[in-house]
């Protein structure tokens, strides 16, 4: 039997179902036009057989439909009656942030000419890529989709940040109660030197991911502070190992210091116009969410010396 397949009374294992569900029921309201039970099998890197129960199952219970195409989605309402809006700010009672958001990630962009994304904890367990900006061709960071499984949120870099950030956050993936995952021969398995790490993030201020996630490949992110103090936005990048190997100062420093911007700029201690940063190139267009390349040069932004 899968695991996330458990009869009632399973314990700490249906408290891995029920994370599996609401990964699945955020996933289906992201695509309107209804997923697959193969498509979401792949989304959650689940068994087709898993889905297809969770799929019977919301659906029985009148959270989901199944369209005419055979696809299923979410349902227009829940049994209780409508669903719930999300609110504006990232942090209920915060003001919306409007755009200071988007611009951080555009001017993180600007200023390494590397793929950059906002990544935010919607839910206790879920971390959702909200954003991501870059030029046509320039490559994403292979496996990472819209949404990062709890069970993969110790190799990345945006994720070590939020787990770094927020207790609630770091205890509801620990509460999975399985190894820690081991996505590349670099991904850290060592609960204890995982937390060593996460403290040292707290300290820094800022996360690494050295081929932790996707071989060849590296992140580092920092977390933009709501006005409250609350932290579960994080602003981060990704590049080619070699990159990071080459410019790891330089670009440690830009995370930082657009994430520190956009937290002033949120908070209102600054105006809402960005300073100092780089323009678009000539014919330069900043896509969002664009199709990604594998071996596309990155040495274009800070100059590349060799330490």
């Amino acid at each position: 039997m899968d695991d996330d397949v458990v009869p009632a009374g399973g314990g700490s294992r249906s408290l891995k179902t029920a994370a599996t569900v609401l990964r699945a029921l955020r996933l289906l309201g992201d695509h309107p036009d209804g997923l697959s039970a193969t498509d979401l099998a792949e989304e959650l890197g689940k068994s087709a057989a898993t889905a297809r129960y969770m799929i019977n199952t919301l659906c029985e219970a009148g959270y989901a439909e199944r369209a005419s195409s055979g696809r299923c989605r979410l349902s227009d309402a829940p049994p209780w009656g409508q669903w719930g809006t999300t609110p504006a700010s990232p942090v209920p009672g915060d003001p919306d942030p409007g755009a200071v958001l988007a611009e951080a990630t555009t001017e993180l962009y600007r200023r390494t000419r590397q793929r950059s994304y906002l990544v935010r904890r919607t839910g206790t367990v879920v971390a959702t890529v909200t954003d991501s900006r870059g030029h046509q061709g320039l490559a994403k960071h292979p496996g990472l989709g819209t949404h990062v499984a709890p069970d993969h949120a110790h190799a990345l870099a945006m994720t070590k940040v939020l787990l770094a950030t927020s207790a609630e956050y770091r205890e509801a993936v620990d509460e999975e109660g399985d190894p820690l995952t081991r996505l590349t021969p670099a991904t850290l398995t060592d609960l204890p030197a995982l937390r060593a790490e996460l403290d040292e993030v707290r300290r820094r201020g800022v996360a690494l991911d050295r081929e932790e996630f996707a071989e060849g490949f590296a992140s580092i992110a920092a977390p933009v502070v709501s006005p409250s103090g609350a932290a579960t936005v994080a602003l981060g990048l990704s590049c080619s190992a070699r990159r990071l190997a080459l410019d790891e100062d330089e670009l440690v420093e830009a995370v930082r210091a657009v994430a520190a911007r956009a937290s002033a700029h949120w908070a209102g201690e600054i105006g809402a116009r960005p300073v100092g940063m780089p323009p678009a190139r000539p014919d330069e267009t900043v896509e969002r969410d664009a199709p990604a390349a594998r071996g596309v040069d990155e040495l274009s932004g800070f100059s590349a010396r060799r330490r």
